[in-house]
């Protein structure tokens, strides 16, 4: 699942600019902003979720997330920390870097 969502982005040729730009974003920058999520920060945001929203493109429900994260906690921690490491998160179902 975690390379599902992390996959890696070598569909279309770069030029140049996009070479050095890819090349700066795998680099690993060192600032206080820069550390993994904590199981708690996840589940507070996850239990922030309105259970009366409709689910997304996925169609998945907030009740069934809080379901998963309550039995998986620290899957869900570690794919969302795969993604920050990465830079990638996908929204709508277009990448987001």
């Amino acid at each position: 699942m975690l390379e599902y969502f992390t996959t890696e982005d070598n569909e279309y040729e770069d030029n140049e600019y996009h070479k050095e730009v890819r090349a700066q974003s795998q680099e690993t920058v060192n600032s206080p902003d820069n550390r993994e999520f904590t199981v708690e920060e996840i589940r507070n945001a996850v239990e922030s979720m309105d259970n009366k929203k409709a689910p997304g493109e996925d169609g998945i429900t907030s009740k069934i997330y809080k379901q998963t994260f309550g039995t998986f906690p620290l899957f869900i921690t570690a794919m969302y920390n795969g993604c920050l490491r990465s830079g990638v998160f996908q929204r709508g179902g277009k990448e987001q870097s």
